[in-house]
């Protein structure tokens, strides 16, 4: 990394550093141990403004601290036959792991019909597979090959995909 690089690292480190609760915990729960690397991904999506990164991880805190995502493992979809039910209609799995280590999902996007809740079940859903994959699947895999892991590999595949599904784009 160039020398700015660095300096925004810094920069944003110490903006970091004056968190307070609740958002200091939920900041916990986004990095898992990795805190430079979470550091460098906010910085990186905006351009390495330490302030516009710093925004956007507010934004991001807020957000899970406002929708309570620290317990959404905690908070199941009941009644479990709904559960199931969307699980059913929303096609994705961890299929393997990459020569990397990365995880590896698969999306059967065009199969997918979601069909069986409202939007809202199925975003709740979908919330539960990322921080799943966060706070599980990535700490596993990184214990697994030995190094820090972070990233995914994401493969959709698209056959049966039409135009009306369009109208589900929300959830897409």
């Amino acid at each position: 990394m160039a020398a700015t690089s660095e300096e925004a690292i810094k920069q944003f480190s110490a903006l970091i550093e004056q968190l307070e609760e609740p958002l200091k915990t939920t900041f916990q729960n986004v990095h898992q141990g990795n805190l430079r690397g979470t550091l460098v991904r906010f910085l990186k999506a905006r351009e390495w403004s330490a302030p516009k990164a710093h925004k956007m991880l507010m934004d991001c805190l807020n957000w899970r601290v406002q929708n309570e995502i620290d317990s959404v493992l905690a908070k199941p979809i009941l009644p479990s036959d709904l559960y199931r039910a969307i699980r059913d209609t929303l096609l994705v799995g961890l299929t393997g792991y990459s020569k990397q280590g990365q995880p590896v999902y698969a999306f059967g996007v065009g199969l997918s019909t979601f069909d069986k809740a409202s939007v809202n079940y199925y975003v709740q859903s979908h919330i539960q597979m990322n921080e799943y994959r966060d706070r599980v699947v990535l700490p596993a895999a990184s214990k697994k090959f030995r190094r820090q892991i972070n990233t995914c590999l994401k493969v959709m595949d698209m056959t049966g995909l039409k135009l009306s599904a369009l109208s589900q784009i929300k959830i897409l």
